[in-house]
């Protein structure tokens, strides 16, 4: 190859490799907010878990986490004691990891409040991260922290746009209080 012929080519490479390292990671990706009646009508199961293990794994070309929940209050679906398999995009095998925003996040022993359902036979939390809602301990009482993480939260708008839009949970709740609320939801579902 001449030197003016590999010039040519190499100037169209050099611009789309600069292009690409232009481009920054997204900080969240964009889905339909849903409000806690939406998280209960599109879920199979709705409970207060514990995460007992994680186990990433390749799935079809890319990272996922196998997530094993032990129900121990269920208001939908699964019963208390029993075992749920929730699988979420991303995870870390050895040294190499990968993440996707909105995708939510389980710490091993920790406690949730989680809307499930299933999809091509594999529980996935309803509506990315605000399917799960983390359990904390404040002044020793159990709050509920408003899901969502790493997610842009939109409803559709007039003139085919989209807006932005709340949570299902805009701040922490006492858990006994947002039990109820779903309580409600459950029954109000099923006697649609």
């Amino acid at each position: 190859m001449t030197r003016r012929r590999a010039a040519w080519v190499a100037i169209p490479l050099v611009a789309a490799l600069a292009a690409l390292a232009a481009v920054a990671p997204a900080a969240a990706s964009v889905t339909r907010a849903l409000d806690l009646r939406e998280l209960v009508a599109e879920a199979d199961h709705v409970a207060v878990v514990r995460v007992v293990r994680q186990e990433a794994r390749w799935h079809r070309g890319r990272i996922v986490t196998d997530v094993t929940l032990e129900v121990e209050t269920s208001m939908k679906g699964a019963r208390a004691g029993e075992t749920l398999v929730v699988r979420r995009l991303g995870g870390a095998i050895g040294d190499l990891g990968m993440r996707v925003e909105g995708e939510p996040e389980f710490i091993d022993g920790e406690r949730s409040v989680v809307f499930a359902r299933s999809m091509r036979g594999v529980l996935r939390p309803v509506g990315m991260s605000q399917g799960v809602l983390p359990i904390q301990l404040d002044a020793g009482r159990a709050m509920v922290l408003p899901g969502g993480a790493g997610l842009s939260l939109v409803l559709p708008a007039p003139g085919n746009r989209f807006a932005p839009a709340p949570a299902a949970l805009l701040h922490p709740r006492p858990l006994d209080d947002l039990l109820g609320e779903i309580r409600l939801a459950v029954e109000e579902a099923r006697g649609r």
